[in-house]
């Protein structure tokens, strides 16, 4: 492992403990044993850390880089999860060797493909990047929500902002899965949408976390076998 990546390796674990507000010595070695005091001092001598006794707390800069990590870690987590299909494992294995090569432009151009997703396949919140805040003052993405569609159209789901496990297992009941084709029936009193030949009522606020692609179709497209075997898993994810 080159160094640069040894350090970005570090600082990503730096990172999920700050996230929980658990960056102490103590919560890091328990998370890992092999990362020791020497290693953290050269992090304090790069300037990304700033030790004090027990306590560990990442400088502006160790944030900074810390958060670029995660950001490209969670953007491809998305990407490889909704937009390529692939399986957890892969899902997971891919994103760590992303997290260390993409440039940042290539990052913002993931993350404005997939809509500026706020959050990752398992819920964690994915950092916002430049991209995200000139989207929202100026740019339609590819991505919209389901209340942006209109009545009477269908489109192709995106992937989910559930913030929960519970609704997001409630949501794959009823076949609200990426991949999936939905039409929008009506917006008021409640949502109602056309999905695998039924339909399904639900509160503004989910259908705004459930985003799809913007194509609308007058009728669904035939589903081939191949999108039909891609969705298997995503019954599963947060």
């Amino acid at each position: 492992m080159t160094l640069h990546r040894e350090e970005d390796e570090h600082l990503e674990l730096l990172y999920h403990l700050h996230e929980r507000h658990e960056l102490t010595l103590e919560s890091l070695r328990a998370h890992d044993p092999e990362l020791g005091r020497a290693a953290l001092e050269d992090l304090e001598r790069e300037g990304l850390v700033a030790l004090d006794g027990a306590q560990i707390q990442l400088t502006d800069a160790g944030l900074h880089r810390a958060t670029q990590i995660i950001r490209r870690h969670r953007l491809a987590e998305r990407l490889l999860a909704d937009v390529l299909h692939l399986n957890p494992a892969e899902v997971e294995r891919g994103a760590c060797e992303f997290e260390h090569i993409l440039a940042d432009e290539i990052t913002d151009s993931i993350c404005t493909l997939l809509g500026h997703p706020r959050t990752c396949p398992h819920g964690s919140p994915i950092p916002e990047g430049a991209c995200c805040r000139a989207a929202a003052r100026e740019i339609h993405s590819a991505v919209v929500p389901l209340t942006e569609v209109p009545v009477g159209k269908w489109a192709r789901i995106a992937y989910l902002n559930a913030g929960t496990d519970e609704r997001l297992h409630q949501l794959a009941h009823y076949g609200v899965v990426p991949g999936s084709r939905i039409k929008l029936h009506q917006l008021r009193p409640s949502v109602v949408v056309m999905l695998e030949g039924s339909r399904l009522a639900m509160e503004q606020a989910i259908a705004r976390d459930i985003l799809v692609w913007r194509k609308w179709l007058d009728e669904p497209e035939a589903e081939t076998e191949a999108e039909t075997a891609g969705r298997g898993w995503a019954f599963w994810r947060r």
